[in-house]
């Protein structure tokens, strides 16, 4: 009769435990993360692709008026993309954020304001995908010196759309 060594787990026992282990890592960490641990950062990342969605639209339809929107809405972000021609919105493309746990703050030159359920951005593109105009509720926006955006949530995002029309990550200066 041999002796068999039984010093050691089978593949079968550390396979079940590492089952256990990656169920209970996947419990802790959702309870753990708040399901609004990311806002800030879904909402900068909503910013620079609404954004760099208006200039190609903007290039793509020269004969129209290409628009962006920001603003509150029922408790959510919402990203608009519009298209008018002669005055008739042609094409319209909107995204929403959760609104928990950010902030939204606009530069442009001395002028900062916030966003809210009073104070919308409106930005829009010329035919070349630049910046054409700006304005946050009734303030007037300066195109030529870009549109910071700064958005704050669980950490602080500073955002850029340029004169030139491209929405990216860092300050405008």
């Amino acid at each position: 009769m041999m002796h068999r060594d039984a010093g050691g787990f089978t593949v079968v026992e550390l396979i079940a435990v590492m089952v256990l282990l990656g169920i209970l890592a996947a419990t802790a960490t959702s309870r753990m993360v708040g399901r609004n641990a990311y806002a800030g950062a879904l909402v900068s990342q909503q910013v620079i692709a609404m954004g760099r969605l208006a200039q190609q639209t903007a290039l793509a339809r020269q004969d129209a008026v290409v628009g962006l929107d920001i603003d509150q809405n029922a408790g959510d972000w919402r990203f608009r993309v519009q298209v008018t021609v002669d005055g008739t919105t042609v094409a319209s493309t909107e995204e929403r954020a959760e609104i928990s746990d950010t902030a939204v703050m606009i530069a442009n030159g001395a002028t900062t304001a916030p966003l809210g359920p009073a104070a919308a951005l409106h930005l829009t593109f010329d035919g070349l995908g630049g910046l054409a105009a700006g304005s946050v509720s009734a303030t007037t926006l300066d195109p030529a010196v870009g549109v910071g955006i700064q958005v704050v949530g669980d950490s602080t995002s500073q955002l850029c759309i340029g004169s030139a029309g491209h929405a990216y990550r860092g300050s405008c200066t």
